[in-house]
């Protein structure tokens, strides 16, 4: 017999597919969550082949085929504390979904997670620890949002540990891990109803996602790759600097370098590299690092203003039937 989540995560992939491309997308949607460790690792497997490949056929397999159907946002802490306390159901139109995830396919923003929350193992973490290498504890870190996926994944997924939790226990993990320094970005696939459902705390040493996103900066590939930037990018109060180079070694894109200068060293950050995370900011002793808004980032997933954004949406749609 169909479980019941299966058959209401069969109704999602109607939202961006119809005919066989649903039928093709729901096969990958089972595959993808029942066997999510897998998967994962067999796609880094793959991405790391096609690093060793010419420039060319690397962007157009990995970064303008696979990340243009896979892809994530950078979220400060602030606005992942936001999201998992967010009571309200969220739609927005696609014209407005695309300014914040600046994707054509999978960029749907819609949220319905009240009561409806889960944490799973980190595939990331995972293939770490069954390859025998060092991770980063917790593994259970991994969280799924919206009654469909968490239905979905608790039902389907005994080997990643899937567990119903309460907002306040996402939270708390949400502290934890940005004590620890983390970043949070939430994920968008296409086969997953082309919407965002998962988010992740993920570090440079163990997240598969940040390894693609450093592998395609290698690659030289500009632009939009595998990830979207938060929005925001740092600035450095040079004269509260005390180039105690914390914020080098625990960036994870590589933004932040001490260089000589003039005989004197001074730290140096990169707003190319800079993802705006927000991870230097909270580590910074001297409080010398903040962040600010900055256009070239994109929209900044804010969710304050996505709520006001789905609430006009919603108004407008009750006057139209009114009428």
């Amino acid at each position: 017999m169909i479980k019941k989540s299966t058959r209401n995560f069969w109704k999602i992939q109607k939202e961006g597919a119809g005919g066989i491309q649903r039928v093709f997308n729901m096969i990958h949607a089972y595959m993808y969550y029942t066997l999510y460790d897998h998967y994962v690792s067999s796609a880094l497997v793959v991405v790391r082949l096609l690093g060793k490949l010419p420039k060319f056929i690397y962007k157009a397999v990995a970064i303008d085929f696979f990340a243009a159907r896979y892809h994530c946002k950078v979220l400060t802490y602030e606005n992942a504390r936001k999201l998992i306390a967010m009571e309200e159901s969220v739609v927005l139109p696609t014209e407005e979904s695309k300014k914040i995830i600046p994707w054509e396919i999978a960029n749907k923003l819609i949220f319905n997670h009240k009561d409806h929350l889960a944490i799973l193992d980190c595939p990331c973490r995972l293939d770490k620890k069954d390859a025998g290498k060092k991770y980063c504890a917790p593994i259970h870190t991994c969280i799924f949002m919206g009654q469909t996926s968490v239905d979905f994944v608790t039902s389907h997924m005994p080997r990643m540990h899937g567990e119903r939790v309460t907002k306040e226990k996402v939270l708390d993990l949400l502290k934890e891990q940005h004590q620890r320094g983390m970043v949070f970005t939430i994920w968008f696939k296409d086969a997953t109803g082309y919407r965002g459902g998962v988010l992740c705390a993920c570090c440079s040493c163990c997240c598969a996602g940040m390894e693609v996103e450093l592998l395609s900066r290698k690659k030289g590939i500009e632009g939009l790759k595998l990830t979207a930037p938060s929005g925001y990018s740092v600035v450095v109060d040079l004269a509260k600097c005390a180039l105690c180079g914390k914020c080098v070694q625990i960036c994870p894109y590589k933004a932040m370098q001490i260089i000589e200068c003039n005989g004197e060293k001074q730290l140096k950050q990169s707003i190319d590299l800079c993802m705006g995370c927000g991870v230097c900011v909270d580590c910074c002793p001297d409080n010398a690092i903040s962040l600010k808004v900055d256009p070239d980032k994109g929209e900044i997933f804010d969710v304050g203003a996505i709520l006001q954004l789905s609430r006009m949406q919603a108004a407008a749609t009750s006057r139209r039937a009114s009428q």
